[in-house]
């Protein structure tokens, strides 16, 4: 007789699971070693490896994955709910089905915070360049800062155009301006080896017009490491678009972040798009951010007459390219489905993000912190 044995193989697989779930719990209390071991470490080299595993492949097999997993939950969902045949059915096997449910829970939780989740956890980028950023003491010292910010932005905007009209005034492509914005990594990483991006991976999205419903512009593939592009947005968006999802590909996950590397990436790069790409991004905040202190401190005409001498400020030129853009996203904003933005929202701030979607402009006190260290200016009149 063979003495009572556990079936060990049975055990091995729960604990592993449980035990890094723990270690996903206790992530947060530890962001610079999860910044060492995880983002500079295990996803650093896995989405490299992703790259190089999935870049060749000319169309965004990213896309493909996650329509086949929204697939596969369907059909799952609905044998789950034909197997609950009655509510005698559920009271019984109530206890098992929750249980179940939880496991998978802890599971989907646990591959999530691996193959990109903990990088939410890792310090600022601000530490890497030794930004020292300052919140305002009152809304009247933040109202001279948005507005100084601001009209920078303008000023810099109109010569930026400028010199694109007089020494580049043929549009690039996508392929063109993909190159670009890769060169301006490899420029970049030079100086800061955090910004080499080995097997780089942007590809056009194969149903663009799916984020007319689903509200993404471009979004970073975590399964397939690809950044993935709606190759329909107007040409003037897509450089700081493309830039700001190379930033999810090197681990920084938050939307602030990203917006944060893709304006440095454009502040010291030699491509003139790329910079207006992004001035035209960083002013919009800027704007949003000067109108919504006006609303809430001096009422509705000063909020009407800073958007007229916004307006008058910037040079038609710079005009012409936003009323463009703007009337690209109107002609698609009835078509957008409101729970997807409401879930991204919610997406967002269970990832350390308070702001939710809002957290998009918050890189604005990182940009004008920057600025005042390097004393930088993207126009061409350095």
């Amino acid at each position: 007789m063979y003495p009572f044995r556990p079936d060990l193989g049975k055990l091995i697989l729960p604990t592993i699971w449980i035990l890094l779930f723990a270690v996903c719990l206790l992530a947060p209390f530890a962001p610079t070693l999860v910044a060492s071991l995880y983002t500079q470490g295990l996803f650093r080299y896995g989405a490299s490896g992703l790259r190089f595993l999935f870049g060749s492949i000319p169309f965004a097999i990213g896309e493909l994955v996650y329509i086949i997993i929204l697939i596969i939950l369907i059909i799952n969902a609905l044998k789950h709910i034909n197997s609950l045949k009655s509510f005698n059915y559920i009271a019984q096997k109530g206890w098992f089905v929750l249980t179940k449910l939880s496991w998978l829970i802890v599971k989907l939780y646990v591959v999530f915070q691996l193959i990109w989740g903990l990088n939410y956890i890792q310090p600022d980028p601000t530490e890497d360049f030794h930004l020292t950023v300052q919140t305002p003491k009152n809304a009247e010292i933040a109202m001279t800062e948005m507005n100084a910010l601001t009209y920078e932005l303008i000023e810099e905007l109109n010569k930026t155009k400028a010199a694109i009209r007089l020494y580049k005034p043929i549009e690039p492509n996508f392929e063109q301006v993909l190159a670009n914005v890769q060169q301006a990594y490899k420029e970049l990483g030079i100086e800061y080896p955090r910004f080499i991006l080995q097997h780089q991976s942007v590809k056009k999205a194969i149903f663009p017009s799916l984020g007319d419903y689903i509200g993404f512009l471009a979004f970073y593939q975590p399964i397939t490491g690809e950044a993935i592009l709606r190759s329909d947005l107007p040409i003037l968006t897509q450089s700081y678009t493309i830039a700001h999802e190379m930033a999810h590909q090197l681990g920084y996950a938050s939307e602030t972040e990203a917006n944060f590397i893709a304006f440095v990436v454009a502040t010291e790069a030699n491509d003139p798009y790329l910079k207006y790409s992004m001035l035209l991004q960083m002013f919009s905040y800027a704007q949003d951010a000067q109108l919504l202190l006006l609303a809430g401190n001096k009422g509705f005409d000063a909020w009407k007459f800073q958007i007229e001498k916004n307006r008058s400020l910037l040079s038609p030129a710079v005009l012409k390219d936003r009323a463009s853009i703007k009337a690209f996203f109107a002609a698609r904003a009835d078509k957008q489905i409101e729970a997807s933005s409401q879930l991204y929202d919610q997406f967002l701030k269970w990832n350390q993000q308070a702001a939710g979607l809002a957290s998009y402009a918050d890189v604005l006190k990182w940009v004008r912190a920057y600025r005042l260290k390097t004393d930088s200016s993207t126009s061409y009149s350095q």
